[in-house]
């Protein structure tokens, strides 16, 4: 009985510690109204955190994310950069 309530403990200590954060590239509900034209690649990543995904052509670089809605209807959120700048963001609908 000891170890069992040892290892619940250590369950819900690691629950706490770590059932909260989000995988990388996914963000929450409210994370996209923290996005602006004109913000920089380096502030878009300060905000939203490493993104899931970077693409790049020759004219501008895609950063994808994942936008966690309920009910695991996730949406993919890109965040579009044009020399170095936010130039569109949009939340993706299919």
């Amino acid at each position: 009985m000891k170890h069992k309530l040892k290892f619940i403990s250590l369950l819900v200590l690691t629950q706490l510690m770590f059932g909260c954060v989000a995988p990388a590239g996914h963000i929450k509900a409210g994370d996209p109204s923290l996005i602006s034209i004109g913000m920089t690649k380096d502030q878009v990543i300060q905000k939203l955190g490493k993104p899931e995904n970077v693409t790049a052509d020759g004219q501008s670089e895609t950063l994808s994310y994942v936008l966690e809605r309920p009910w695991w209807q996730d949406k993919p959120f890109r965040v579009k950069i044009i020399d170095g700048k936010v130039a569109s963001y949009e939340v993706v609908e299919r």
